[in-house]
């Protein structure tokens, strides 16, 4: 029933609050996930270019990239720490990190190579002071730790990263503001909260406004430092400096980036919008010259989204999306560029790094699959050291079926919904659901039915891996069943960038445990996790990396 309600609906049921104003609400009103009809239609076409077969192969060196600094930060943080105990010293907390947020880390700065070809900084260098999980965003804590160490480089990563994830915590009606609560409750009020709010803030509100402003300020000084290129290129007939295309954002830098002034988005409490000038980092990554962060890089998701713009076409030399061809749609505003990557900011960093989060936890609760899919990874990069290449990415099989187990479990995306159109009626299991009625999707809960899945609640990535004698007595039951797992949704509504996902995901295991395997802290069994936006380990995920090899 919950499968053909998703395909039947193609709108989201959209009951949070909306407490923005002025540009800002333009630019969230037109996101992917909020448009509806032909809207949706013209951005989804803007969007499809980004995940073309050809897009992903050119983002897989960035996702490795990636993977493989965060790998050796963590193996030589394991082998100091090693040493150090070997040698009666104490090597600053030991070795143990909180994975989570080392996850959180690299998939925002695979977010900023591959969507904007700009260095987020956003893998950890050193180690984290204050080191210990506690209640809140470690996400968030992470970003305000690396702030107060004022490095402009490292703190323009971090700072984006929490604002990322204070975004995603205080959104949410459980853990945001009150007012979020009231205008829940008495959705009349509404209109009588959102002046009061931006008013008389409470604590968390602020922290939510300032947050979206950050993460505003950012993605606006990315668009105009694309048309700056631009203008330059048509000016000069310089275009493209170098011959990479896309910047190689996760290589060591030789040199710490300067921090310059930028521009960043104020959404004051007037609604109406207005720059200042800010030297706190957030933004530097549009700057350029001796010693900054490159601009925006050709083929990047911006770049597609500014090129889709300029000719209402599909970007620098994308296809069109399937079933659009012939079909020319408007060209897309500021605010809705905007909107669009300020969307795949959110979806393609916490998401993923809570993905991650709970394969490693899995893993390191399950022994033989631990066995299993290190015998896996080293037979497909035998070298010291090789990573992962596009040639490989199909004979990572058990690596892909551990990731989709794994999202069955701990579906980051554990609720979506939809609502019943105006003027429809909507007729499933018996029941007649009349229009403007929101139904909620619970995937966490349809994804360990025991009346669906075979052997439910136990980690089993054979579910996924066809070759595996166990497949046929674990798939789900019945014919309708072919979409019980459905991590990403369904029908036309599913994550359009699932594609990125479970590359991004598959690459950063292998990757990661070529090099490394994982011990949990004691005291995380069962896994205990918080649901609100996105569902995450309570309180991060605390284990301790162990080299496979001496280094």
């Amino acid at each position: 029933m919950q499968r053909q309600v998703g395909f039947k609906l193609r709108a989201h049921a959209l009951l949070d609050p909306d407490f923005t104003r002025g540009r800002y609400h333009r630019v969230i009103l037109t996101n992917l996930f909020r448009a509806n009809g032909s809207t949706w239609r013209q951005l989804r076409a803007a969007w499809q270019p980004a995940f073309a077969p050809a897009s992903l192969a050119g983002y897989l060196p960035l996702m490795t990239g990636c993977a493989d600094q965060l790998a050796r930060r963590l193996e030589a943080k394991a082998t100091a720490a090693a040493g150090a105990t070997a040698s009666g010293a104490t090597a600053g907390g030991g070795s143990s990190v909180d994975m989570w947020r080392e996850l959180g880390g690299m998939t925002l700065q695979v977010v900023g190579s591959t969507a904007y070809g700009v260095d987020f900084h956003s893998i950890n260098e050193e180690d984290q002071a204050g080191s210990g999980s506690g209640s809140g965003s470690a996400i968030a804590t992470a970003g305000a730790t690396a702030a107060a160490k004022g490095r402009g480089d490292d703190g323009y990563g971090k700072q984006l990263a929490a604002a990322c994830g204070q975004i995603f915590r205080y959104t949410s009606s459980a853990h945001g503001s009150p007012y979020l609560r009231v205008a829940m409750l008495f959705p009349e009020l509404r209109r009588l909260l959102v002046p009061l709010a931006h008013t008389l803030p409470d604590k968390r509100f602020a922290i939510l406004m300032q947050a979206r402003n950050r993460l505003s300020g950012a993605v606006f000084q990315l668009m105009d430092s694309w048309k700056q290129q631009h203008i330059a290129a048509a000016g000069s007939g310089a275009a493209g400096k170098g011959s990479s295309g896309k910047a190689d954002a996760c290589q060591p830098s030789t040199s710490s980036p300067t921090a310059h002034p930028h521009t960043d988005f104020d959404a004051g409490s007037d609604g109406t919008g207005s720059a200042r000038q800010s030297s706190n980092g957030v933004g530097a990554a549009a700057t350029s010259g001796r010693g900054g962060m490159a601009g925006v890089a050709p083929g990047s998701f911006l770049d597609l989204m500014l090129g889709h713009r300029q000719g209402g076409g599909s970007g620098s030399g994308g296809k069109k999306a399937e079933g659009e061809e012939g079909v020319e749609h408007a060209p897309l505003t500021d605010e809705q560029v905007a909107g669009q990557v300020q969307l795949f900011i959110l979806a393609g960093y916490e998401t993923t790094a809570n993905a991650l989060a709970f394969a490693v936890y899995c893993i390191a609760t399950h022994p033989e699959v631990e066995s299993r899919l290190l015998r896996e990874v080293d037979d497909v990069l035998p070298g010291s050291d090789q990573l992962p290449g596009e040639s490989d990415l199909p004979r990572l099989a058990y690596t892909e079926a551990v990731v989709n187990e794994a999202l069955r479990l701990f579906p980051p995306a554990h609720l979506t919904s939809r609502v019943v159109p105006p003027g429809e009626t909507l007729t499933v299991g018996g029941f007649n659901i009349p229009a403007g009625i929101p139904i909620f999707l619970p995937m966490y809960i349809a994804h360990r039915d025991p009346a669906v899945w075979p052997r439910a609640d136990v980690f089993l990535p054979e579910r996924f891996l066809h070759s595996s004698p166990l497949y046929e007595s674990l798939q789900p039951r019945g014919a309708a069943q072919q979409h019980a797992h459905a991590p990403f949704g369904y029908g036309s509504r599913m994550c359009i960038g699932y594609k990125f996902a479970m590359q991004e995901a598959k690459v950063a295991l292998a990757t990661l445990y070529r090099r490394l395997t994982f011990t949990l802290e004691p005291g995380q069994q069962p896994l205990q996790v918080e649901a609100s936006l996105t569902m995450a380990p309570r309180g991060g995920l605390r284990v301790t990396p162990v080299p496979r090899r001496k280094l």
